[in-house]
């Protein structure tokens, strides 16, 4: 407490310290530090030992204490005060909060409010001058300012001051209370009260940023309700909301443990973001997620699960992790199945390693206009058996890998009159040592699973990039989970009526695949003549 002050000081001061009070909360951003600040800055302003506000849980009929600030910075209750305390008739707050006004009780009053004799009792203060703070129309609670027996009593000038102060802090927190609610519905999907996309894309961040450092396992859990269009189309919409509803609640029920964040990303895609489990640990809650689903869906649910156990360290990205569980749903969802795919898990059709010779030295780019190129493959093809197409395609995979400094290249056929691509030949060139131990590709895959190799099998040039979210999600699963980054591909079909497949992939070491797609087209064109 400061020395007496002049009445014209005091009301300059009082004036400027409403000022300061409206600039605070006029400025305010985050939550939290506004209220606090606004509480000293009440404290001071009516010449407070220790100031505290208390709010009143109408509910509950109790009045908790929310903030207590004093010269020592103390702004959180601890221990009993922090205990939210139930109102009797006998207390003078009851009537306060229904009904406004401001009293002024000393630590003598034998019929004094309970809670305020608590609070001079605790913090050695004689008095205590008790305002009704109003936030938008309602009382919000009580602002309780004390003082001790060596300072001044509280006035009716006091009293009017610290009414208007009150009216200050209301506003303050009424802009709190309105900030938190724009975060709520900022991170709240407002059908099913899950967390949304920009919640859970925000939480994935931070996981793996926990990841990059002290190597904490990430894993998500992509979910796609089946049928929903069907549900909406003959129902409609509301009928299709409530479903959603319904799944969202047993998603709730089935996810409320540690680590685990579930979210609906937007129409009928969920997601389960999991934290520090282990890979068993987290295949198992995905199939309690899709028993849970098929209690309230007909159709069940698509559920596909990547985790970063599963992919190479170094290449983890939101985006990549997200794709990888993208591809494993894709797969569930063409097979029907109403259990999950893991990628990369046991059994999963996708894995599958293949061992890699040993790591050689960055070599460099090779100079690679399209035309040298097309000689250097031509040349490449006449050293070749001219009768052996598998030798010939092997060359012109090599030499464009060669050209790219490409991780691994890969030829396939499929035999006339079935759909079965078989591995006939592959190269690693380089492997990043974030890979781990194995080269994961499929040796022999059902063509009608992957539309991008379709499309190239059958003479186009196609490109696969895996932050390229037009691409296809089964290839791109094929490149993360071997730790790449791009992937050309193009074929044709023979004399005989096999069709063949040359597939140069690149990690990001190598030059970008996109420029080589139409010369990689020319040399298997030029090998299968």
């Amino acid at each position: 407490m400061t020395g007496p002050a002049s009445t014209e000081d005091r009301e300059r001061s009082r004036i400027g310290t409403l000022l300061h009070l409206a600039t605070t909360i006029a400025s305010a951003g985050r939550t939290g530090l506004l209220l606090r600040t606004v509480a000293e800055e009440a404290r001071v302003a009516l010449e407070g030992r220790v100031l505290a506000l208390t709010e009143w849980e109408r509910a509950r009929g109790t009045l908790r204490m929310v903030i207590l600030t004093g010269p020592d910075g103390t702004d959180a209750p601890d221990g009993a005060a922090a205990a939210p305390r139930s109102l009797s008739e006998r207390d003078r707050s009851p009537r306060l909060l229904g009904e406004g006004g401001a009293f002024v009780q000393s630590g003598e009053d034998p019929d004094g409010d309970g809670a305020v004799a608590d609070f001079l009792g605790r913090h050695l203060l004689s008095r205590a001058l008790v305002v009704p703070v109003p936030v938008e129309g309602r009382t919000w609670g009580e602002m309780w300012v004390g003082r001790r027996a060596e300072d001044p009593t509280f006035t009716e000038q006091d009293l009017e001051f610290a009414v208007v102060v009150a009216v200050h802090v209301g506003a303050g927190i009424g802009h709190d209370e309105h900030v938190r609610r724009m975060e709520r519905l900022a991170y709240t999907d407002e059908l099913t009260g899950l967390a949304n996309r920009r919640a859970f894309e925000d939480a994935l961040d931070v996981a793996l940023d926990r990841h990059d450092a002290e190597g904490m396992p990430v894993a998500v859990i992509v979910l796609d309700v089946n049928g929903l269009k069907r549900v909406n189309d003959s129902l409609g919409h509301a009928a299709g909301d409530d479903l959603l509803v319904e799944f969202a609640a047993e998603l709730v029920a089935t996810t409320a443990r540690d680590g685990v964040l579930p979210a609906r990303l937007g129409g009928d895609e969920f997601c389960v973001l999991v934290t520090g489990w282990s890979g068993p640990d987290v295949a198992a809650l995905a199939e309690e997620v899709c028993g849970r689903a098929d209690r309230v869906l007909t159709e069940g649910v698509a559920c596909g699960v990547a985790a970063t156990q599963d992919l190479p360290d170094l290449r983890v990205t939101p985006s990549r992790l997200m794709r990888a569980a993208d591809a494993a749903q894709y797969r569930a969802k063409r097979t029907g199945a109403r259990t999950p795919v893991v990628l990369g898990g046991a059994g999963s059709p996708l894995a599958g390693p293949v061992e890699p010779p040993e790591r050689r030295l960055f070599r460099g780019r090779v100079a690679s206009d399209a035309g040298r190129l097309l000689d250097r493959i031509a040349a490449a093809i006449d050293e070749a058996s001219e009768a052996d197409r598998l030798s010939r395609l092997s060359a012109v995979a090599a030499t464009v890998a060669e050209a790219i400094d490409g991780a691994s290249w890969f030829v396939s056929s499929v035999e006339p009159g079935t759909d079965l691509v078989v591995t006939r030949g592959h190269g690693v060139l380089r492997r990043d040592p974030a890979a781990g131990e194995g080269f994961y590709a499929p040796e022999t895959y059902p063509l009608d699973d992957y539309p991008a190799t379709y499309a190239a099998i059958t003479g186009s040039a196609v490109v696969v990039d895996v932050d390229d979210p037009r691409a296809d999600p089964a290839e791109v699963g094929l490149l993360v989970l071997a730790g790449l980054a791009e992937m050309v591909m193009s074929g044709g079909t023979d004399p005989d009526g096999r069709r063949w497949l040359v597939e140069i992939l690149g990690d990001e070491l190598s030059a970008s695949v996109r420029p080589y797609a139409t010369v990689l087209r020319a040399g298997v064109a030029l090998a299968l003549r």
